[in-house]
């Protein structure tokens, strides 16, 4: 027998480090792979022989907490395995049925939560702030301090001391970008830059958008993965989707990619709305091609 080299992959020691980060930044502390019997109290709740065996012998890979040590969320770390094995399929959902019964967020996260930077921000760092952001958000909103008809809107705030403005909004400086840009083409170019936004069967947001000008396309296609906690995903998935298109202009602009064309794009724009069963979610000038959407009716062709 021998001591393991570490308690963590390199996966998660990246996790770790970034979570680390996070909790110094909020008043928050991270634990790693407690027991889930110590994180969540079984109490009087009847559980099947099988929930039973799997509440006392694991383990959560990560507990956001409070400085108290009350849990906030458990993020989990899902490598390859996650989707490839039932079983391990299987092992995930009696962890988040017993999470969803008491109540406690869990985050489940791949590497692109946290090695993709937008703005200088992981998308794990995005949705932990945010989050903690909205139920305070809430929470003042009870007790009188905010005016009852006040939205949340996480674009409007900023963590104390960033010195960088609105960091929640990730897709600023990509916004501004598409603005710019039309403004380099001639007026009687016909431009635009239009969304659609729908759900898979699994409940994962999905969203494609695009830049048209021209005879010319520049899209992408987004999706955020269906969570068991309180954020609003759909604005991530427009920062995200957002962001990928600032990215993709950028190459365009700098000659590494060349931009569709109409008969190109069609194609992945049906399919997109077929499969997904997609509606707008945002319109700013011209389109490529006739589609008109209904709530009654869909998407309907023309031309």
């Amino acid at each position: 027998m021998k001591i393991v080299d570490s308690l963590l992959n390199r996966s998660e020691a990246t996790v770790l480090r970034e979570l680390q980060q996070i909790a110094s930044d909020n008043t928050m502390r991270v634990f790693v792979k407690p027991r889930l019997s110590d994180v969540i109290q079984k109490g009087g709740t009847r559980l099947t022989s099988r929930e039973f065996e799997f509440y006392t012998r694991s383990h959560c890979d990560f507990v956001v907490t409070d400085l108290d040590a009350r849990p906030l969320m458990v993020v989990e770390y899902d490598g390859p395995l996650h989707q490839s094995s039932a079983e391990q399929q299987e092992r995930d959902e009696i962890k988040n049925e017993l999470c969803r019964r008491a109540e406690l967020g869990l985050l489940r996260i791949n590497d692109r939560y946290v090695t993709k930077l937008y703005r200088g921000m992981s998308v794990l760092r995005w949705i932990i702030e945010v989050a903690e952001l909205e139920k305070a958000f809430y929470a003042a909103q009870e007790e009188g301090q905010i005016p009852w008809d006040e939205p949340f809107d996480q674009t409007f705030l900023e963590p104390a001391g960033s010195g960088a403005r609105f960091p929640y909004w990730l897709g600023a400086s990509a916004t501004q970008s598409f603005h710019k840009f039309f403004k380099t083409l001639d007026r009687d170019i016909p431009k635009g830059w239009t969304g659609v936004i729908g759900r898979d069967r699994n409940g994962a947001s999905r969203r494609l958008s695009c830049l048209y000008f021209g005879n010319q396309i520049l899209w992408t296609a987004t999706g955020i993965r269906n969570q068991d906690l309180q954020f609003p995903d759909y604005d991530l998935l427009d920062e995200i989707d957002t962001c990928e298109l600032g990215i993709l202009l950028k190459k365009y602009r700098k000659g590494e990619i060349t931009a569709s064309s109409p008969d190109e794009f069609r194609p992945e724009f049906e399919r997109f709305c077929e499969r997904y069963g997609a509606r707008p979610s945002h319109s700013m000038g011209a389109f490529p091609f006739e589609a008109d959407w209904s709530f009654t009716e869909g998407w309907q062709k023309n031309g």
